[in-house]
């Protein structure tokens, strides 16, 4: 198991001196005797033990780190899948790119141990708890699950403040006179016209646009590599070698349609045409465009940027 725990945490690209990887390493010792009764013990209780850590040390993964994680928890515990199964899992990834970055941070925390539960269900028909669940209903066990932990948060924290663009976000804009010069490139509209838009976004908009502005010479290389040929075989090749990771076909495919779409993406954003939609308040599209420039790198999630700046802080 502990092999198993190893290789797990080397394609999630988790540090072994992280305190995630401490963590599950203590948790899996206790695991032997469960593993030993389960036809796949050693994969699901290796990443139960990774889903654990996180509770216990309230880390929440990125949107790109829970993907990978339910990539890693398919591929390595569930053989002979059927249709039904595949096509299950296919609306979890959809949920996941659809939903994950507008939740609440305790939801986020207790998402892995949600898909470890479910892989578990599909691979032995329980989770990891031992509860009998019917391969059926093993939807409608997902999303209860996440409604479960939502009820039990109070109301107070779910509630995410709108906040506009702030001066000092606007300003950052202004003072880096190259990002509008780009804008004004990807959308040509004066400039004038750009500051007033911006002045009326949320900051974590401003935010993004300003990644996609900083990885411009990327965007355009990536642009390239997508439309001189019809495969994405050279795409995919300088992307991987780019971000030192392998990528799934399903991923380099969002995140090439996310490149095509760049500058609708843009300029939807600057005329706040991404309104919130259905019982999520968030814009799926939206949403969906911005997980493929996650994918690239040519934005940060919200949670590296969280880091990023306390670390320039202290």
């Amino acid at each position: 198991m502990k092999e198993r725990l190893t290789r797990c945490l080397q394609i999630l690209k988790i540090n072994h001196d992280d305190q995630i990887s401490k963590t599950a390493f203590k948790l899996i010792e206790k695991s032997s005797d469960q593993a030993r009764k389960t036809q796949h013990g050693n994969w699901i209780i290796a990443l139960n033990s990774i889903a654990g850590s996180c509770l216990l040390n309230q880390r929440a993964f990125s949107q790109s780190e829970v993907y990978d994680f339910l990539t890693v928890a398919v591929t390595t515990s569930l053989e002979g899948r059927t249709r039904a199964i595949d096509e299950l899992i296919f609306r979890i990834y959809r949920d996941i790119m659809a939903t994950y970055e507008s939740l609440h941070d305790k939801l986020k925390i207790a998402y892995p141990k949600i898909i470890v539960d479910v892989v578990s269900i599909l691979a032995e028909g329980v989770d990891t708890k031992g509860k009998k669940i019917p391969t059926h209903n093993v939807e409608v066990y997902y999303h209860t699950r996440k409604s479960d932990v939502i009820s039990s948060t109070p109301i107070t924290t779910l509630q995410t403040p709108v906040t506009t663009a702030t001066a000092g976000s606007i300003q950052g804009i202004n003072e880096e006179p190259e990002l509008l010069d780009i804008l004004n490139k990807i959308t040509d509209r004066s400039k004038k016209d750009i500051q007033t838009s911006i002045a009326k976004l949320e900051r974590r908009d401003v935010l993004r646009i300003k990644d996609l502005c900083k990885n411009y010479n990327k965007l355009q290389k990536y642009s390239k590599l997508i439309t001189d040929t019809d495969d994405l075989q050279k795409f995919k090749t300088a992307l991987q070698n780019e971000i030192g990771r392998r990528l799934s076909d399903h991923q380099i495919q969002h995140a090439a349609s996310s490149i095509r779409q760049a500058k609708m993406y843009i300029e939807n954003v600057l005329d706040g045409k991404f309104s919130p939609r259905g019982g999520y308040g968030i814009n799926h599209t939206k949403h969906n465009l911005e997980y493929g420039y996650l994918i690239v790198g040519l934005m940060q999630s919200s949670r590296k940027k969280a880091t990023t700046t306390a670390k320039g802080n202290t």
